[in-house]
């Protein structure tokens, strides 16, 4: 299962590291397969969006724990389609 998460790239990628610690500890396996940087929405600003690979069992548990990180703006399965 592939999770998406974003955060503003101010934070730095120190965030990313931090990321993927807390899900391995937490999870298990989880390997960082893609990174992209975009415009944000809002603001002159740039986004960081991360994709990780992880096991299908953990699903919901995982969003829920980026969700909870004070750097990321949103997390989602797969895409976050119209959201972000």
């Amino acid at each position: 299962m592939n999770i998406l998460y974003a955060y503003p790239a101010e934070k730095g990628q120190g965030v990313e590291a931090e990321i993927l610690g807390i899900l391995r500890d937490r999870f298990g396996n989880a390997v960082q397969t893609a990174r992209e940087e975009r415009d944000a929405e809002r603001g002159d600003s740039t986004d960081v969006f991360v994709t990780v690979e992880m096991n299908d069992r953990h699903g919901e548990a995982v969003i829920d724990c980026l969700r909870a990180h004070p750097a990321v703006i949103d997390a989602a399965q797969e895409s976050f389609g119209e959201r972000v």
